[in-house]
């Protein structure tokens, strides 16, 4: 997907700011001097094709240390893609390049930086560097002049790395006073959480895997034209909200969560997750249950070529995303010594995050009723963040700054966390 927003100056001094997300790649390109947005683009990660999450990727380099190479070179490959079709849209030349400033997790910065992560995948999960790097774009295999300079942004430990400090420096989350505590959830294969206190910056990440991406989902697709990203449930009917209009080809994260949500209103769905048979739905909702392996779908779409459902599949991969997201966030907050009750802020990030409907995310029991008036969704701020270093120097050391303060709180092995994941498996009545 681009959108091109405005035409570069003849004279402009241009930067390229990525997001390199687990699932989703995202560039931006930026008049540095004008510090605004010329253009954005975005494309699923191809490292996909050795896992869909970090832990998987992990492995597969540990099982062939050459593979390291070889990811390195198509998430590099598809970058300078990117960036050539953001030069193409606003007519900018190569030469107007200066810099390019890059924001992922630990892994995917690992990666990118051609250094194994292996580390990072066992006790005591440490990353093999935290600080910022920077050097040529082409020494780090971009198609480039050699004056174009790479900025890489610092990590803060585990897997919480550059992505979360570009959110963090996006949001301007510890500039506010006096409001209590503030909470980010990036919503994400990789799930980043971080709470902002009056005791410190505590940080963590919570494997929810590529389900809320629209990934291993039946039907599921990225949020391109054809995708259902929204879903309206009635008593006798469905109302679909389909990018780009016309037939559904598929269906997205939104789309998902939003259809959870109505059947989970509607009874459709038990609060166990199971999906109830025809019989025990009394609306007309029931000639749309039809039985599937695993057990029952859902249907949302039928056509002459394909159909569109939620299965039973789906929605227990969907539970044991929300839960592990859900878990991470009260083990952060008991860890900082606040309760849901202190949280005044919540912002909801991510490329994909910010398309999300807060109602359903509470629903669905991501977020607490209590904060539903406090959410904010602020999108692709990694994206956002990353533009901000383009535009200041001086938001490169804030960023490092902030790096060094922030906590990092592991949940492999916690006894709280299991403990919570699974008091958090079921929806809410």
């Amino acid at each position: 997907m681009k959108i091109a927003l405005k035409t570069a100056p003849q004279q402009a001094v241009c930067g390229i700011a990525l997001d390199i997300g687990t699932t989703t790649l995202a560039g931006s390109l930026v008049d540095m001097g004008a510090g605004r947005r010329l253009a954005v683009v975005s494309m699923p990660n191809p490292q996909s094709r050795w896992g869909a999450d970090v832990l998987s990727r992990i492995n597969a380099i540990a099982e062939k240390p050459a593979l390291l190479e070889k990811m390195q070179r198509c998430v590099i490959k598809a970058s300078g893609g990117m960036i050539s079709e953001l030069l193409n849209s606003s007519g900018v030349k190569k030469n107007a390049l200066r810099e390019i400033s890059a924001a992922g997790n630990s892994v995917m910065e690992h990666i990118f930086l051609g250094v194994s992560p292996e580390p990072i995948g066992a006790p005591p999960y440490r990353p093999v560097f935290k600080e910022a790097r920077r050097m040529s774009a082409a020494a780090a295999g971009f198609d480039l002049p050699p004056a174009v300079m790479l900025y890489t942004f610092p990590l803060i430990g585990g897997f919480v790395g550059g992505d979360s400090v570009a959110v963090m420096l996006s949001t301007a989350i510890t500039k506010a006073k006096d409001i209590g505590a503030s909470l980010i959830i990036d919503i994400g294969t990789n799930s980043e959480i971080i709470a902002c206190t009056p005791k410190g910056i505590f940080t963590t990440s919570a494997a929810a895997g590529p389900a809320f991406e629209g990934g291993n989902i039946s039907g599921g697709m990225t949020a391109g034209k054809g995708a259902v990203r929204g879903v309206v449930i009635g008593d006798h009917g469905i109302k679909l909200d389909v990018v780009g209009g016309g037939s559904p080809a598929g269906i997205c994260g939104s789309g998902v969560i939003d259809a959870l949500a109505g059947l989970l209103d509607k009874g459709v769905i038990e609060p166990s997750g199971r999906i109830r048979n025809p019989d025990e739905v009394p609306s007309a909702l029931a000639d749309r249950i039809k039985p599937s392996t695993g057990g029952n779908a859902f249907v949302l779409s039928r056509s002459a070529s394909h159909r569109i459902a939620v299965t039973q599949k789906d929605v227990r991969m969907l539970q044991v995303a929300k839960a592990a997201i859900r878990a991470g966030i009260t083990v952060l907050l008991k860890k900082a010594g606040v309760g849901p009750e202190d949280v005044t802020r919540v912002f909801i990030a991510g490329a994909f995050g910010g398309n999300l409907k807060k109602e359903a995310l509470a629903r669905i029991g991501v977020l607490d009723m209590i904060w539903l008036d406090r959410v904010l969704s602020v999108g692709d701020a990694v994206l956002e963040g990353a533009e901000l270093t383009l535009a200041s120097g001086d938001c490169k050391d804030e960023a490092e700054a902030l790096a060094q303060r922030a906590g990092y709180v592991p949940l492999s092995g916690s006894r709280l966390f299991e403990k919570e994941f699974v008091n958090n498996m079921n929806f809410t009545g």
